[in-house]
């Protein structure tokens, strides 16, 4: 079985969950399958099987408009695999892309939605620049009508959680199959001692993009309490302008905020293990996998349980932190507030709930609908 899988995103070094679901489903599947992937440029990874799309236009600095014409990009990156028996697409910025590949060589097309421009909608965050000009208006639309268009002519779409499929169009609702993202929990395990900046008692990490979505900035407008240090991770790209000049700005202030840079693999682990809490003050989150990562490093986690993290959070594993300013400051005073009979508690749910979700139990479900699509 030939299976063409089309990412917005790297796996050597994932930008967010969907590069981090694609690497540990396909490090199962791989045996099974010829998976031929078209990503993110990754010069880090040499596969044959791997093609990265460039940006032929550099200097068009407009997110929207380098995702549409994107599908050109990845659509011809594709061919050059030749015919696949299946095609499948990850995220609305793909699946134009996925869906001519899948009619020219007139076979299966398959979407996975990790994250959905209506759903973003519905948070006010819209595909576009200015939402009040015609222009913006109308790019808008165009992103939101092609997501649609292709999920109603897929032969089936994934969700990674039942609270996401609310975004998605009721007319799909029987090719439509949640299949959730997951941990390798035996993975997470401590090989070093981290040394972690910062003179406070207690270290709290955000991991992940510095986007609007993510909370980032409702982050950035709380007052982090004299007993924590803020650490800051991940990689400007993918992120917001706006919310990393405003990062910058407040590592200049404050000496309880500090930055340092993105973390991968081993070294991911370890700095989430040797963490004594992970803050995700989300307010759109179509899965959470960060969340999963902070239960299995057996770190405190104040999340916001969000839209696909309430599918796995509840107050037994986490805290809940309203993803505004006082939110997260209510969550960090409750953190600081924990007896250690609670945290032995939180860690040991945490841990349970981790157990629910098996990378390779996950790839086998993948597995059965490309065989069901054949």
């Amino acid at each position: 079985m030939k299976v063409t899988a089309i990412i917005p995103d790297r796996i050597s070094t994932p930008v967010g969950g969907m590069g981090e679901q694609f690497k540990n489903t396909y490090k199962y599947l791989k045996n099974d399958i010829e998976i031929n992937i078209v990503g993110y440029l990754d010069k880090e990874t040499k596969q044959e099987n791997y093609r990265g799309v460039t940006n032929p236009l550099p200097h068009l600095l407009h997110g929207n408009l380098n995702t549409l014409w994107g599908h050109i990009e990845y659509f011809y990156e594709a061919l050059q695999y030749g015919k696949p028996d299946i095609v499948h697409s990850y995220d609305w910025t793909t699946y134009m892309a996925g869906y001519y590949l899948a009619k020219h060589f007139n076979v299966p097309l398959m979407l996975t939605v990790q994250l959905s421009a209506k759903g973003l909608e519905s948070q006010g965050l819209m595909s576009c620049v200015d939402p009040l000009t015609p222009d913006g208006q109308w790019l808008h639309k165009c992103h939101i009508e092609m997501e649609k268009f292709c999920m109603v002519n897929a032969d089936i779409v994934t969700s990674v959680s039942k609270a996401y499929k609310k975004y998605l169009p009721p007319s799909i609702e029987k090719k439509t199959v949640v299949i959730p993202n997951g941990i390798d929990l035996p993975q997470w395990q401590s090989t070093s001692d981290v040394s972690f900046p910062g003179k406070n008692k207690f270290k709290v990490v955000y991991i992940g993009r510095f986007a609007e979505m993510k909370g980032v900035k409702h982050l950035l407008e709380a007052k982090i309490p004299k007993e924590i240090d803020l650490i800051m991770v991940g990689h400007p790209d993918g992120g917001d302008g706006s919310i990393v000049g405003r990062m910058d700005e407040l590592l200049k202030k404050q000496d309880n905020i500090f930055y340092v840079g993105p973390m991968y693999g081993q070294n991911k682990i370890d700095m989430l293990c040797a963490a004594d809490a992970v803050i995700m003050p989300s307010t759109h989150e179509p899965f959470g996998i960060v969340a999963l990562e902070a239960l299995a490093s057996k770190s405190i986690l104040l999340s916001s349980r969000v839209d696909g993290m309430g599918d796995f959070l509840n107050e037994k594993n986490s805290i809940y932190a309203e993803p505004s300013a006082d939110g997260i400051q209510k969550a960090f005073k409750e953190f600081l507030s924990l007896s250690e009979s609670k945290k032995s508690m939180m860690v040991s749910e945490g841990i349970k709930t981790c157990k629910k979700y098996n990378w390779k139990n996950i790839s086998k479900q993948y597995l059965n609908i490309y065989k069901s699509l054949l």
